[in-house]
């Protein structure tokens, strides 16, 4: 299903528009080249053909052979042009691409210019509303009233539209003959409901709202509209890496008591070594014999104190 704002978007890029002319163009030839039989197709009819009449007693064709040549002649010539008419369209797919991914930022830019100026529209018609909240309410407020808030439909799907195109933009464009894509970086941060507002957890914003920031399909409603229109900070990221460091920023630990603590531990002094025993038979050692004998050491100990251990084996 083709995306109205992804493709307005996509218009103000001359790149981008100049690679998908050359694109339909290459696919109209392609389109416009009759089906022709292969050269084997073509070989075979021929022969057939003579085999036919002869069996219905017709004369046998002297010129086979150049019937022949000339069928495979023509139709190889349809197969190369064919097989032209086909790398055309190839080579131009590729240039799209090479195009739509040189782009991406001046894309994304475009929806962000185009999301302000629905928001712009979005809280000129709730001034109007004043609180209306309903169609049914909106009936029984005045003509004024209808009409602000048939126009508020129409933002609220245009503001789906952008914000799909936002995250199909993000994603890159798939490349020609690449096949069905799985899972990206992107889609984790959408469904967080990350990339509507910037500086503001998804978390934070009311219980309302969370449904329509962390719908895959894109799908918002008039009370996601009503709340963005309030935030001065609605925003479209340029760029799959500033929406990464936005997300960065508002995924941090908030404060150091979310962080472990890795302060320096502090542990109590160790004992005092105890001072090793002093027996009886124990005597002072003498080094310096020029200086007079040290006196005898006072004991402090008794052989056996402590007890040694006993091992019983």
């Amino acid at each position: 299903m083709n995306n109205p704002e992804l493709e307005a978007a996509r218009s103000t890029v001359p790149d981008i528009v100049d690679a998908q002319r050359r694109l339909d163009a290459a696919k109209a030839l392609l389109d416009d080249l009759p089906r022709t039989d292969s050269p084997e197709q073509a070989r075979e009819a021929v022969l057939s053909e003579a085999a036919g009449a002869f069996m219905a007693d017709k004369p046998w064709p002297k010129d086979i052979g150049k019937r022949v040549a000339k069928a495979v002649e023509e139709a190889e010539a349809a197969d190369v042009e064919f097989l032209a008419r086909k790398g055309a369209v190839t080579r131009a797919e590729w240039a799209l691409y090479e195009a739509l991914y040189a782009s991406t930022e001046d894309v994304l830019t475009s929806l962000g210019v185009r999301l302000a100026e629905l928001l712009d529209e979005a809280r000129s018609a709730f001034t109007v509303l004043r609180g209306v909240n309903s169609a049914e309410a909106a009936i029984g407020a005045g003509d004024d009233a209808v009409a602000a808030w048939t126009r508020l439909r129409g933002i609220v799907q245009s503001v789906g539209d952008v914000r799909g195109a936002q995250w199909e933009a993000l994603k890159s464009p798939k490349a020609p003959g690449e096949a069905a894509r799985g899972d990206w970086d992107g889609r984790k941060w959408l469904r967080q409901g990350f990339g509507h507002v910037k500086g503001t957890h998804p978390d934070n914003a009311p219980d309302d709202v969370k449904p329509a920031l962390r719908d895959v399909s894109g799908h918002v409603d008039v009370a996601y509209v009503r709340w963005l229109a309030a935030q001065e900070d609605a925003y479209v990221p340029t760029s799959i890496d500033e929406l990464e460091g936005d997300v960065a920023v508002l995924t941090v630990p908030d404060g150091m008591s979310d962080w472990s603590d890795i302060s320096p531990r502090v542990y109590p002094p160790s004992p005092s070594p105890k001072p090793a025993g002093v027996f009886p038979h124990s005597t002072t050692p003498h080094l310096d014999y020029s200086q007079p004998k040290p006196p005898a050491s006072k004991p402090t100990a008794m052989p056996g104190d402590p007890v040694p251990p006993t091992y019983n084996y």
